[in-house]
């Protein structure tokens, strides 16, 4: 799976595997549907001096515990065969679990082999039984193959193993009312886009702390992007008013200039001289100056007969 972020402060994705982590499901048969999911992609069992042994890789020290309770909690408290080791890589955050001489029944019952010791493929039904089932397994999918960001955008991903996997998976959501899509290019990787569908899915895991965060970020980038809007609106309206005020006042000036301020309707004379005086002011607010005061409506069709006089003097002209 592809590494994304770096080191420095916990991008989101760190967030939500860090709050999965800390749960451990309450049922054995949710605790191996969630360990399943996970042996599913990150496991795989090795010959290693004539003995077999199951090695669950992951990444991080956070996930590499919950991975060892979840093997504790379904081998017994007393299990020796369990042992944590710390891969010598660059990043040194890489962990490997080893499960020695794993019996037959613990790989059936994680779904890699079947009742005749045979590897196979795919979901296993007896794993999804029940809804409870279904989330963890979700969970343990989204620990080993997940990702999720909100930085540009929310987005959710499941990077699978294998394409039929991905339909697997895909239809295995579908039950649980997350409606995923498969990428064009990647058809291994299954995505969500929507907010809405993201939330959905952290409150099925069980990831609250999360859900709240993302609902916090979603409700302060609609009010932002509202405010924008208001912002954006309102510059505009006083764009366009700013702009006709000064188009009136040079029709005024060259009205006056060609043949008097004097020699103007008496009605069309007041409004001029405000509107020369007060270049700034809105319709209403020269309307607001006459004497006696008239409406925004009657200001606009004074100024109307102004331009259309400017113009006909400057055809003539």
């Amino acid at each position: 799976m592809t590494f994304r972020g770096g080191w420095g402060a916990p991008s989101f994705e760190d967030k939500v595997k860090s709050e999965l982590a800390g749960l451990l499901p309450e049922r054995s048969c949710c605790c191996w549907s969630e360990l399943a999911a996970w042996a599913r992609i990150a496991a795989q069992v090795v010959e290693e001096r004539s003995e077999r042994h199951l090695i669950l890789r992951v990444k991080g020290a956070t996930l590499a515990r919950k991975a060892y309770r979840l093997f504790r909690a379904l081998l017994g408290q007393s299990s020796t065969a369990i042992r944590v080791e710390k891969l010598d890589d660059a990043s040194g955050r890489h962990y490997r679990i080893r499960v020695r001489s794993p019996e037959a029944g613990l790989l059936m019952r994680l779904g890699l082999y079947d009742r005749w010791g045979r590897p196979v493929d795919g979901i296993r039904k007896f794993l999804l039984r029940r809804e409870c089932c279904r989330r963890s397994y979700l969970r343990g999918l989204f620990l080993a193959a997940g990702w999720i960001g909100m930085e540009r955008g929310y987005q959710l991903e499941l990077e699978l193993p294998t394409e039929k996997m991905a339909q697997e998976v895909q239809v295995l959501l579908a039950r649980l009312g997350i409606r995923m899509r498969r990428h064009s290019q990647r058809p291994k990787v299954l995505y969500l886009r929507r907010a809405g569908a993201i939330a959905e899915c952290l409150r099925l895991m069980g990831a609250s702390g999360a859900l709240l965060e993302l609902e916090s970020s979603r409700v302060f980038r609609e009010v932002k992007g509202r405010v924008n809007r208001l912002v954006n609106c309102e510059t505009a309206n006083l764009t366009r008013t700013v702009e006709a005020a000064l188009s009136r006042r040079e029709e005024i000036e060259a009205l006056v200039g060609r043949i008097g301020l004097e020699n103007l309707p008496a009605s069309l004379r007041q409004v001029a001289e405000l509107r020369l005086l007060h270049p700034e002011a809105t319709l209403r607010e020269l309307g607001e100056l006459v004497q006696p005061p008239i409406s925004k409506s009657c200001v606009n069709h004074r100024l109307r007969r102004l331009a259309a006089l400017a113009q006909e003097l400057k055809k003539e002209g």
